[in-house]
């Protein structure tokens, strides 16, 4: 089993309750704990000035000191660190103030269970990273908006978009996602006889349990997926991959999810599929939804079949999911890729939802550079069919093109940026290194890993807006600044190797773009 080394800070003036949580921590097995104890606030400051921590536990009454003041000064200095209060007793009032004041969660020492702990530190964490995210947002509008002027009024409604953003994400994880896991995981250990051996009947009704609350997390992960895409948050690792391991990997629970419905799943998978360029997790998020709505409205015994099928001329793949139900009639079908639209037959039915899942479907297949289609005929079933790229270099920067524009609403240029590496790296850096360059560009760029060592950023916007990216990737990869662990100590080199009107320059963009590749091509031959 994993373990994962957390390096924890106690400010509690009494040495037995503060060994008490030292021993309470050391029992939670997925945590190596490293634990350090101090009694009062100022010896605390002086060994976070010294040394680095992952969490801090205050103590509500240290002495002299009040655990509510401590707590509000460390967040006054902008301390973002996860702190968990600790109280002698759950006074409503006392744990308002603590809330209030930055603790990021709560425990009565008579509560110190591991289980217990590692929910708080798990949830004070989550808290971290949110409040570190939304830290590093405000820092990056300040830092656009007094370098651009232009960008001020975007810059202000995306700042309000994000918060918007982590205040939904945050109503839902506390509101629906704990509650739900709960239901299921319980329902789970009865199906499964490790709670006492249950009836056939019972059997059946937690099968029935188990379903709707799955139904109830697509539901959840729904709107999840709609705020991130309104909000521009959804972060995306577009990459070299096999149709076979994204389909895989997904394989075991569709098929399950298809026997709980009474219906049979096939896959159609031909051989020497070439590998596709795209977001393998969004890919499989698409997957997941149609096979699920297909399993939903298939026939009695429903049937539902995954087609994969390489066009080499158009150098893509179509992913088809066929069903055997009654159809969808052909003016509903123009209707089906719109958000919060359910069509009638699905009312009817009596499967609910938000009438978001075919909605974002469709923007994660755009956002893998495909295109979604629908096709039916009343009484002979539906095929709903979506494409992705091969990962053809040359072939996915025409198909770029032709999507960049649904992407922009302005007019823009087009520029090349190369990030390149001079020493070898291992694969775990490579991965490292890809997976933040893939987080650190926008829905509208194109991130190509061209080589060993080396990627081209195709990037679209204005002019002014290039300086601020390279110098913002030259920032986040320096050692001075980088949260990036790797195992080289080396900075990349990135340079913009020019940048062309979208709509005259085109040819000259393609010249060079061409070049990099066949110069890469060329060495690694």
């Amino acid at each position: 089993m994993i373990t994962e080394q957390l390096s924890i800070l106690a400010i509690d003036d009494d040495d037995g309750d503060a060994d008490l949580l030292r021993r309470a921590l050391v029992g939670i097995s997925m945590f190596q704990i490293e634990f350090a104890h101090v009694p009062n606030s100022e010896m605390a400051r002086d060994l976070l000035r010294a040394r680095s921590f992952d969490l801090i536990f205050v103590d509500h009454m240290l002495g002299s000191e009040n655990g509510v003041k401590v707590i509000e000064q460390f967040r006054r200095s902008g301390e973002l660190l996860p702190i968990i209060a600790l109280t002698g007793r759950g006074d409503e009032f006392v744990v308002r103030e603590l809330m209030k004041k930055g603790a990021d969660d709560y425990l009565t020492k008579r509560e110190l269970t591991p289980d217990l702990l590692r929910r708080s530190i798990e949830q004070a964490r989550s808290r971290f990273h949110q409040r570190r995210l939304e830290s590093l947002n405000k820092q990056l509008a300040n830092d656009l908006r007094q370098q651009n002027d232009v960008l001020a009024v975007k810059n202000r409604r995306l700042a309000d978009l994000c918060n918007t953003a982590h205040e939904f994400v945050d109503h839902v994880s506390h509101e629906f996602r704990t509650p739900l896991t709960v239901i299921k995981e319980f329902a789970s250990i009865m199906r499964d006889g490790l709670a006492g051996e249950p009836s056939e009947e019972q059997c059946e009704y937690l099968g029935i349990i188990i379903n709707r609350v799955e139904d109830l997390c697509v539901l959840v992960d729904d709107m999840l997926d709609t705020s991130k895409l309104e909000a521009g948050l959804l972060g995306f690792n577009r990459q070299d991959l096999e149709i076979g391991d994204i389909i895989g990997r997904l394989e075991k629970p569709l098929l399950q999810k298809a026997a709980a419905n009474g219906s049979t799943l096939e896959f159609e998978i031909p051989d020497n599929v070439p590998a596709v360029y795209c977001d393998g997790e969004k890919a499989g998020r698409v997957i997941t939804n149609l096979i699920i709505n297909a399993l939903k409205f298939c026939g009695n015994p429903g049937h539902v079949k995954l087609v994969v099928s390489p066009n080499h001329e158009l150098s893509e793949i179509c992913i088809s999911i066929e069903d055997n139900g009654r159809g969808i009639p052909q003016k509903d079908l123009e209707l089906l890729f719109q958000r919060f639209k359910q069509l009638e037959e699905g009312a009817k039915s009596g499967y609910k939802g938000f009438g978001l899942g075919l909605s974002i479907a469709r923007d994660l297949v755009h956002l893998n550079l495909g295109d979604i289609s629908a096709h039916s005929e009343l009484n002979h079933g539906s095929t709903f069919s979506f494409t992705l790229p091969f990962a053809n270099r040359r072939a996915l920067i025409n198909r770029y093109l032709r999507r960049v524009g649904h992407f922009r609403n302005d007019i823009f240029t087009l520029s090349i940026i190369e990030i390149r590496y001079e020493n070898e790296l291992d694969e775990e850096d490579e991965l490292a290194i890809g997976r933040r360059l893939s987080h650190s560009i926008r829905r509208s760029d194109l991130l190509i890993k061209n080589c060993p060592g080396q990627w081209l950023l195709v990037a679209a916007g204005n002019a002014k807006e290039y300086s601020p990216l390279v110098n913002r990737l030259k920032k986040q990869f320096s050692r001075e600044h980088s949260h990036l662990e790797l195992n080289t100590n080396q900075e990349p080199l990135i340079e913009e190797l020019g940048t062309w009107d979208a709509g005259f320059g085109t040819k000259e963009f393609m010249k060079q773009f061409n070049e990099c590749v066949s110069a890469m091509e060329s060495v690694h031959a």
